[in-house]
């Protein structure tokens, strides 16, 4: 599904400083529990979701759909190509049971996190 968001994405060399080649491969590791306390169908859609991830991203970080290569003075960039993007896996999950469960799993207790 592309995104029309994602036409407005122009090509770009985005070089990187020192302390972006240092964190090179740093992972953000997190996860965001909603509860649909009134049951609707139609509770955080996954088209919504997606559609505002895309807008974030054209508007603000193109550099997350770039490509890691070297530059032509040898130093290190991102290769922003909109005929290749590197486009994130998006999923929707859908769980039965309650969030808790997974909270007291991971001997976490209310407002421990």
């Amino acid at each position: 599904m592309l995104n029309t968001h994602l036409s407005s994405i122009k090509a770009q060399d985005i070089e990187l400083g020192t302390i972006d080649i240092a964190t090179f491969g740093a992972n953000v590791d997190g996860m965001i529990i909603y509860k649909n306390t009134t049951g609707d169908a139609e509770f955080m859609s996954i088209n919504c979701i997606i559609n505002g991830l895309y807008k974030v991203i054209a508007d603000y970080y193109p550099i997350v759909m770039g490509r890691p290569s070297i530059g032509k003075n040898g130093k290190g960039v991102i290769v922003v190509d909109p005929d290749n993007l590197c486009m994130p896996d998006i999923a929707e999950l859908s769980i039965k049971l309650p969030a808790e469960h997974f909270f007291e799993m991971c001997n976490y207790k209310n407002g421990d996190m």
